[in-house]
């Protein structure tokens, strides 16, 4: 397997990688180990009442294929789980940190992105099995680091990546000309189309990327533009207009700007919705004075996150269809939503501890994961986790997706939870502890993905060894693990 080339590494202080090390779990999935321990679990979670039939199912309409995905899920034949994808890498520099932005997956293929390259890695049965996943079936390699990524992808498999159009020396990835933007089909792992970015040329720490249907929106330094998904051909750009310009934006369904004003020292905010084929603003909400940072959490429904008086957010903000606050969800210090913030990035669609769905939003508070009525702000149903921490991982028609980590010989699992009841249904059980799972311990991190039934676990970063001692060994970067009867 190829390494990333080693000047595309950034050093970091050994302390730093070995205090992050100790969050990130070893690659140690499948086995007949697990499956017994997945197989005894199927008995212990056989007594969870009100499980939905197949006619409770959510059903999914056809949509175009530059439309922004929305999976429906459906429950496997088998909650076993067993390995599907395995990836890993030799970092070759003692001390180093290699970013590893994007994780994708469709039907057919795993998608994962690491310093310049994405690889894609089949997920289709013939290949399920083949030493453990961890051949990659295509690698698309870009001239310099990947600096923006959107975890939206379109229904027919398409995602948007932003990277630098040249090489760039060690240690100086952030501040390499991000400009350069590409949509890939992540089926094939060809580029449909790629463009030389005009206004929003900036540093690759000042970029965002998102996608809503039909567009790719892109936000920079010097301003904003939108290109048509499909043909690559630029819609519109805003420039900044006096002290404002858009720090950066959310898809999905819609998009949202956010606005910022002002300098460092008195930053004032505004969001607004923005027609993604013309630019035009269609509503926009004032953000009061005194806050400190704006994350946008969702688009449609517009949800944001305030840092009021501090750098954490300390609020969510609901918005209605005409931009119009809705009740004010007040956070406490066990149910803040952490990952808002991105040092070194300017991504602001972030959150990826807030799940929003049509009626209520889902937080994780302490292990457990709380639901919050968006007309109201007030908390409603708890789901209670009976072993690990639990993380909101996407809606499901009226259904929540969650991920919980395993403890002693309890097996990790995604479930899912129905708000009406409080009742919850297995959908994949794996593994007997979370020290041996492949990924990630910390979700507000890393990538955590639930696609078509398979769930993947994704670093962000990818550490070297911390001695030469150690030099020649694989870093985990990405696991995936599906049912043994989807």
């Amino acid at each position: 397997m190829t390494s990333p080339p080693p000047s595309a590494f950034t050093a970091s202080t050994l302390a730093v990688d070995q205090q992050r090390r100790r969050r990130r779990t070893r690659l140690l999935l499948g086995g007949a180990a697990a499956a017994v321990v997945a197989s005894l679990a199927v008995w212990a979670w056989s007594g969870s009442g009100g499980i939905p039939g197949d006619d409770a199912r959510p059903t999914s309409a056809a949509q175009a294929p530059d439309a922004v995905r929305r999976t429906v899920e459906t429950a496997p034949r088998s909650v076993e789980g067993r390995a599907a994808v395995q990836y890993r890498e030799e970092i070759r520099q003692v001390g180093a940190t290699a970013d590893a932005l994007g994780a994708w997956a469709t039907d057919k293929v795993f998608a994962k992105g690491l310093v310049n390259t994405v690889k894609g890695f089949s997920l289709t049965k013939e290949n399920a099995t083949d030493a453990k996943g961890d051949r990659p079936a295509w690698t698309l390699t870009f001239p310099g680091p990947l600096c923006a990524t959107t975890r939206h992808v379109s229904a027919a498999g398409w995602t948007a990546v932003a990277y630098a159009g040249e090489r760039v020396d060690p240690g100086q990835s952030l501040g390499a000309p991000c400009d350069r933007l590409a949509v890939i089909d992540l089926d094939t792992g060809k580029k449909r189309w790629e463009t030389r970015l005009g206004t929003a040329d900036a540093p690759a720490g000042n970029v965002n990327v998102t996608m809503t249907d039909g567009a790719v929106a892109v936000a920079g330094d010097q301003g904003s533009a939108a290109y048509d998904t499909t043909s690559g051909k630029r819609l519109w750009t805003r420039s900044a207009r006096g002290t404002c310009a858009d720090s950066g934006f959310a898809g999905g369904s819609a998009l949202l700007a956010l606005v910022r004003c002002g300098d460092s020292a008195g930053p004032r905010f505004r969001v607004e919705r923005v027609d993604a084929h013309t630019g035009r603003t269609r509503w926009t909400y004032r953000v009061g004075e005194g806050i400190e940072a704006v994350y946008l959490a969702s688009a449609a429904p517009a949800v944001i996150a305030v840092a009021a008086g501090d750098v954490q957010v300390s609020h969510l903000i609901p918005l209605d269809e005409h931009g119009r606050a809705r009740g004010t969800i007040r956070l406490a210090d066990t149910h803040m939503p952490v990952g808002c913030d991105r040092p070194f990035s300017a991504v602001v669609e972030s959150c990826r501890s807030v799940v929003v769905g049509p009626r209520e939003l889902y937080l994780p508070v302490d292990d457990d994961i709380v639901s919050f009525d968006l007309a109201t702000g007030k908390s409603g149903r708890r789901f209670a986790s009976p072993t690990g921490a639990m993380t909101p991982l996407k809606t499901n028609g009226d259904h929540l997706i969650a991920y919980r980590e395993g403890s002693g010989f309890t097996p990790s699992a995604v479930v899912s939870l129905d708000p009406a009841t409080g009742e919850e249904r297995p959908l994949l059980l794996f593994g007997a502890n979370p020290d041996d799972l492949a990924g990630t311990d910390d979700p507000t991190r890393d990538d955590i993905l639930y696609e078509h039934g398979r769930l993947f676990l994704a670093a962000t970063s990818v550490y070297g060894p911390t001695d030469k001692g150690h030099l020649g060994e694989l870093s985990n970067v990405a696991v995936g693990v599906e049912s043994i009867a989807p």
